[in-house]
């Protein structure tokens, strides 16, 4: 499949290149990005911000909107929360994983419904991971288990469900890889990741990343195309109580994604480098460049992934012979350069870098770069998940030093 399916890298809120063509190298106008034009992509290498004194954007550290509680009624309680949106009245659609419901709030974040619930029927969920709102604010959820998408109308009603074949995508595709998971796009397609399924048991040596890759495929089984290929998540091999054994370290490399909230637009960056790929829907791509000094991993996120490993290897094994094998596992000297890519309804590629939400820090940094691929400056949001970026607006997931979550929605100001 990789000779036979077009390579189309799709994405970017960065659409707004030059077409293909020769080559050519230019500067903008303030002279902070140097930008290179070849075919059929377009490398920017900022090597400064481009906003001038007064001219950045801030968020206020206060939210506008919270939703949660530590204890009080159901519906206000929140077990994992994984995909958040706002209606064009205002109103809030959150995924709650925890409790496989999807819950409707106004803007003031009242309770007004609950969409769906457990179960494989019409309008029920597995896993679900992803809520999209249309222009016609259609509330429409992904069920990565079931690969199914269920369409809901504004005010909550069921309106259609459709179920993706995954045995037909992966009779498309050549092993060793297959389909793992997937991500419904503006346009009404999936876009599904693949994962590396190796018939041998061998376990390598050293650091390590199997192959992945992204397809976009039309639900209608249509068309399969290929988007790109990309390493998965950074793995080492340690000796445990069973043999070699491949496990993430900390802050291990992974490929992470974006998918712009209205436009079937794609940002992905490998981790290796401080570098992000945004494909176009013609084809076109932009390369995403700038300048990051390496950071280092901080003691508390490397106890943050002592205690995550060692809470599922001791439902294995035994503590002791648990924090033997976690002592084994090399820690990086350098953090990657971004954690998370995150595409705003405005046509802007937002980076977090530095420490992590996770992190015991009270802001998190995002690196913020327009439609053309060009660094405007850094943007310092409070310590949460970003689920969404609107013109005015961010709204993320805050969780208090007892884990317990909170959707807040944040003013933002340009």
């Amino acid at each position: 499949m990789r000779q036979e399916l077009a390579l189309l890298l799709l994405v970017a809120t960065l659409s707004g290149c030059s077409g293909p063509g020769g080559s050519a190298a230019a500067s903008d106008a303030a002279g902070a990005a140097a930008i290179v034009d070849s075919v059929g992509i377009r490398i920017v290498t900022s090597l400064e911000p481009s906003w001038g004194a007064g001219e950045g954007w801030s968020v206020q550290p206060e939210p506008l909107v919270t939703i949660g509680v530590l204890d009080g009624p159901a519906e206000y309680q929140l077990f994992d929360v994984v995909a958040a949106g706002r209606q064009s009245d205002g109103d809030i659609a959150l995924v709650d994983a925890g409790s496989r419901e999807v819950r409707l709030y106004d803007a003031e974040g009242r309770f007004l419904r609950t969409l769906g619930g457990p179960g494989s029927g019409p309008g029920e969920f597995v896993d679900p991971v992803q809520v999209l709102l249309t222009a016609g604010d259609s509330i429409v959820v992904w069920d990565n288990a079931n690969f199914r998408m269920t369409r809901f109308t504004p005010t909550g009603d069921l309106a259609r469900v459709e179920t993706v074949d995954r045995g037909w995508i992966a009779r498309a595709v050549q092993p060793p890889l297959y389909p793992a998971t997937g991500e419904l796009l503006p346009s009404g397609q999936v876009l599904v990741r693949l994962i590396e399924k190796s018939a041998s048991k061998a376990t390598p040596e050293g650091a390590t990343r199997n192959q992945s890759g992204a397809l976009r495929v039309f639900p209608d089984e249509s068309r399969v195309d290929t988007l790109a290929f990309f390493p998965d998540v950074e793995q080492v091999t340690v000796l445990g109580p069973w043999g070699p054994t491949a496990v993430a370290p900390p802050l291990a490399r992974q490929t992470v994604t974006a998918v712009h909230p209205t436009r079937a637009e794609v940002c992905l960056g490998e981790q290796t480098a401080p570098e992000v790929t945004c494909f176009a829907p013609d084809g076109s791509r932009i390369q995403v460049r700038w300048e990051a000094a390496p950071g280092r991993i901080t003691d508390g996120e490397v106890a943050a992934w002592r205690d995550a490993i060692l809470a599922d290897y001791t439902q294995k094994i035994s503590t002791t012979d648990a924090t033997a094998f976690i002592d084994l596992v090399p820690i990086p000297a350098e953090r990657p350069p971004y954690s998370a890519l995150a595409l705003d309804r405005s046509d802007n590629l937002w980076v977090l870098h530095g420490p992590t939400a996770r992190a015991d820090t009270e802001t998190v940094s995002h690196l913020v770069f327009d439609r053309t691929g060009v660094l405007l400056g850094e943007v310092s949001l409070p310590p949460i998940d970003v689920l969404e970026i609107g013109d005015d607006y961010v709204l993320g997931v805050f969780r208090d030093e007892l884990e317990i979550e909170y959707l807040r929605l944040y003013r933002l100001t340009k």
